[in-house]
């Protein structure tokens, strides 16, 4: 199970790409996604989204 990211509260900022260690996550179309065969659900970008649109 990866993370989910609640598209109505992202604002497509980046602050969670910078602070996944394992590259799991990217903005497109200013919303973030995340690719699920990647995601180590550490929750870095869980802790660093200043909108809590990340969630697992």
């Amino acid at each position: 199970m990866a993370v989910t990211i609640i598209k109505g509260l992202c604002i497509g900022c980046g602050v969670c790409t910078q602070m996944c260690p394992s590259g799991a996550l990217s903005v497109q179309v200013k919303t973030a996604h995340v690719n699920a065969k990647m995601c180590t659900e550490c929750e870095e970008c869980v802790f660093a989204c200043p909108n809590g649109a990340i969630t697992l």
